[in-house]
């Protein structure tokens, strides 16, 4: 899949199943390698890892929650990470649109989540950057 270089902002998964897999995976290859593309510079010095994680439910593992949920940051290890539920009812029987629109629409309300929780413990985000940075991953995701 990808190589082992490190990237300053994943986006990891959890898929289900192998159905879950077969319709969300390719969408996500693509966004990570958007990320991976636009996104792989430093916004916070004191974290070496934004790392949103996709929960996908299938037959084999569930998660049974849509959204956001479980925002962690580890000043010990300078990472900060956050749980993105993806219900069956979002990617089984949806076209490749409605899923991308899923996926990017969740991962920036993850990023949201996060800058602000980085900014509350006072770090110093370069927010600009990202959601520049952020925007072309969008527009690359959903229009090309």
């Amino acid at each position: 899949m990808e190589s082992n270089d490190k990237h300053y902002i994943t986006f990891g998964a959890d898929i289900g199943d192998v159905n879950a897999g077969k319709v969300v995976g390719p969408h996500l290859f693509e966004l990570r390698k958007l990320i991976y593309r636009f996104c792989d510079k430093i916004y916070c010095e004191e974290i070496d890892e934004i790392a949103p994680i996709l929960r996908v439910d299938g037959d084999l593992a569930y998660w049974e929650f849509e959204g956001c949920e479980k925002l962690r940051l580890s000043k010990k290890y300078r990472y900060i990470t956050i749980d993105v539920g993806m219900p069956r009812s979002k990617w089984e029987g949806l076209n490749g649109i409605e899923i991308k629109n899923y996926l990017i629409d969740n991962l920036k309300e993850a990023l949201e989540l996060m800058v602000k929780r980085l900014k509350k413990e006072k770090y110093k985000v370069n927010e600009n950057e990202l959601w520049t940075d952020f925007a072309k991953v969008e527009g690359e995701f959903l229009f090309d």
